[in-house]
């Protein structure tokens, strides 16, 4: 059976909905501008996820979430806000109770491999945006491992490949720093991850990547998944622009 889900959005081109990768028979999608009329459909259709713009007329995403999840009937649906990426708007989001927060500019891979994560569909293969992007890094375990050096092999939005020959086990936390994100001295990234799967020199799951860590970004914050999204844009438009 398909999965309903509604897009409570002012503008659906923007997102790049029209592209169809929503409208796939595993999907059936409502559309709406208002958020009075998003929790109207909730209470009748009782969507399976809602996609809800933050500053949606007339009562704004956050709201209407919030009064999803106060409703014991109603709380079952799963809830993504797209907010613009500012602390007070990030704020609003995460106090309204949603299940997930996108940047409002988010693309539309990473918005369908949130989609398909919280309904627990399975995954296709990495749906996020993905360059070829060597920078070098320092990364550790965490809570209290010490800094290493390593490489990245291609950078994302949803994560990265590190190239090293330290290598943690899967599902291991660590942080990741990198330097200088915007073109701006001294303006270092610093990032959680998860080692999603490892390319071990006796056991290599990829022969066209080098030895090292699969992994993913974990706990964005708008801000954070923004600057990302900018630098791989970036990168992809000079590397394109020199080819």
């Amino acid at each position: 059976m398909p999965k309903k889900i509604l897009f409570a959005v002012s503008d659906p081109h923007s997102l790049g909905l029209s592209r169809g990768l929503f409208c796939r028979d595993e999907f059936k999608t409502t559309f709406c501008s208002d958020s009075r009329e998003a929790f109207a459909i909730i209470e009748e259709d009782a969507p399976d996820l809602a996609v809800i713009e933050v500053d949606i007329p007339p009562w704004g995403g956050d709201s209407c979430c919030r009064r999803v999840k106060n409703d014991f009937l109603l709380q079952q649906t799963r809830i993504i806000l797209l907010a613009p990426p500012k602390m007070e708007d990030e704020e609003r989001c995460r106090d309204s109770g949603a299940d997930a927060i996108l940047p409002l500019t988010t693309a539309l891979d990473p918005l369908l491999a949130t989609v398909r994560r919280l309904l627990g569909l399975p995954d296709p293969g990495r749906l996020s945006l993905r360059a070829s992007i060597e920078l070098n890094i320092r990364f550790r375990h965490l809570p209290h491992g010490d800094f290493s050096q390593g490489i990245t092999v291609n950078l994302g939005t949803g994560g990265l490949f590190l190239q090293t020959e330290i290598l943690y086990p899967r599902d291991s936390l660590i942080e990741v720093v990198f330097p200088d994100l915007e073109k701006q001295q001294g303006a270092q990234g610093r990032f959680t991850a998860r080692v999603a799967w490892v390319n071990h020199p006796e056991w290599v799951q990829k022969p066209d990547l080098p030895v090292g860590m699969g992994c993913e970004f974990i706990d964005l914050s708008l801000a954070e998944m923004t600057k990302l999204e900018r630098f791989v844009s970036r990168h992809l438009s000079e590397t394109t622009g020199t080819t």
